[in-house]
This record gives C-alpha cells, structure tokens and sequence, in this order.
C-alpha cells in the first residue's frame, strides 16, 4: 500500500474538554476515508492534538463556526466529496465513520445521518436505529451529526449564514434540493451512540453570551419557507440485504421495530406513539414523496449568496 494517503471527505468537529474524538481516531490512519479537523470554541484548548490539520480555535457556535472557517478555506469545498459534522459526544462502531461515508457515496445521497443506538439520549425516534434496514429514506436529519455533500453544502451555506444558531436548520435541510426525494436519509448500517443527555451542551450559554436568538431563527425559518417536513417521515428504505422497499413497508417494519425496543427506551412513550404513527402512516400517507420548499407569501428579503472572502 502506497504511503500517501488521499481522503476523499472531512470530519469537522467542534470539540470541548469532554470531546471522545480520540475514539474516532482508533480507525488506521492508513484506511480511512476521512481526514479530522478539529474546531475548538475553548480558548484553554489551544494545544489540543489529534486533527490532520492545525486546530481551528473559533469561540462562537457551531454553525457560524463552521462558516468562517470554509470562508477562511474555500479549497475544502472542491477537495472533498463530503464533509460530516459530528458533535463531541458520539461514539462510533469500529469504522463507523468510513462505512458512513462509503454508504452515503454508494448510494448516492446528499445529506444523511447514522441513526442512534436505542440507547443514546434521543430527540426524536424516528432517528433510532432499525437493525432490519441499511437506510431509510426520511424527510429530515438532525444537526447533530449530518454528513453533506460538498456541491449541496454550497446550497446550504448562505442559510447557515443567515441563521447560525442552527435552530430550524434540521426543518428545511433534506428539501432545498430541486428534487429531493431519496437524497436524505438515516443510515442503519453504522449506527452510533449519543452520550450527552439532551440540551445539555456548552452551547446553550454561548447563545447567551453571543447575544443569539435561536427562538427568534426557528420562528423565522419557519415563517420563510411553505412545505416544511413535518411530521418526520420516512417514505421507503433499503434492507440489509440490499433490497428496496417503498413506503409502506418501511413504515410497517420501523413502527413494529419501535414497537418492540419501546420499553427499553428513555422515552417508551413517545417511541410508542412514533412506532403506532408510523403504521397509520401506511394509509393516511398514501404516495407522500418530499418537494423541494417554496419561499413563503410575505417572507423576508432572499438568502444571500455565501461569500468566500474573509468579512
């Protein structure tokens, strides 16, 4: 094998004192198909170590972060094919970052996420792991760990521009593309596991800090678009045989999975309650396929377009 090692995709992330990135870094230099870069938003970290490149010392949030850092280095948006930004407290299977790349080229996708392990501290259970699938198709992905292809990211920059908070950011992702039904998904295949109990994070102080309103970019990207995905769907999948299902199998078998796993979950009663939608979905959402968003009758001015030049 040749000593020069040439990744085809990037993993940013935004990292703290408590970061388990070093788990991620277990995978052989020498196979992966990603290169690290590390952002940290804790000055006192300056000497932090384990990226492929020089630590990014950025003290705002995740988001806005993430944008002046590819404004600072637009190259990576060419150099890559996906770029995935993980938060600091997932653990990954043995890897379970290079499988998610492989998975989301293979199938040609433009934004995904792995799903969560049953026992990760879960937003939403539609996002939990479903064993019998290596995908499914969903109208939704979480900011949590989305991975993006690079030409689509350029799509979706000014909108992390306009609203850095993130908040809102996971209504209108999977649908801004012209056509986006089956370019989203949640990925099965390589699940991972959420460590964090929810809304816990340094970042809720930053806002504070900041003087960000992420109420304020919620209500506003909500105002801004019609069709917004909701509820969360799922509208067809591929097994782990490799064989595709539509709709309604796949939401046969998702609900009955959550079913199933309901009580061994911290929130048994909305995994019922998503496992039960789920069935009833077979019916009341007959041939539902995600469009593209339109801009809402009133909305404020139009997205800018994302510069590349420092500000």
């Amino acid at each position: 094998m040749s000593d020069i090692h040439v990744a085809r995709n990037l993993v940013f992330a935004r990292v703290g004192g408590l970061s388990l990135h070093r788990n991620w870094l277990l995978e052989a230099r020498t196979t992966r198909n990603w290169d690290l870069q590390l952002s940290t938003y804790d000055e006192k970290l300056s000497d932090l170590d384990g990226g492929d490149f020089p630590l990014s010392v950025d003290t705002g949030t995740k988001w806005d972060s993430v944008c002046r850092y590819l404004r600072a280095n637009p190259g990576l948006l060419d150099r890559y094919d996906y770029i995935m930004f993980p938060d600091d407290d997932l653990l990954f299977e043995p890897n379970g970052l290079s499988n998610l790349f492989e998975i989301m080229a293979a199938n040609d996708l433009d934004i995904g996420q792995p799903s969560l392990l049953p026992s990760s501290h879960i937003s939403y259970p539609v996002t939990a792991h479903c064993p019998e699938f290596r995908l499914r198709y969903a109208n939704y992905v979480e900011p949590m760990c989305p991975i993006i292809r690079t030409a689509y990211l350029r799509m979706l920059l000014p909108v992390l521009d306009r609203w850095p908070t993130g908040w809102g950011q996971d209504d209108i992702w999977t649908m801004m593309m012209a056509k986006p039904a089956y370019r989203a998904a949640f990925i099965d295949a390589s699940p991972i596991l959420h460590t964090r109990p929810l809304y816990t994070g340094a970042v809720y102080k930053t806002f504070e800090k900041l003087g960000m309103n992420p109420e304020g970019d919620l209500k506003e990207i909500r105002s801004s678009f019609r069709g917004l995905p909701l509820p969360k769907l799922i509208y067809g999948g591929i097994t782990l045989s490799g064989r595709k299902v539509g709709r309604i199998e796949a939401n046969i078998r998702n609900g009955l999975h959550l079913l199933r796993i309901a009580s061994a979950m911290r929130s048994s009663s909305d995994v019922r309650r998503v496992g039960y939608g789920m069935l009833m979905r077979t019916i009341t959402q007959i041939g539902y396929r995600p469009v593209q968003l339109e801009k809402a009758v009133g909305a404020g001015p139009a997205v800018k377009v994302f510069s590349t030049t420092t500000r």
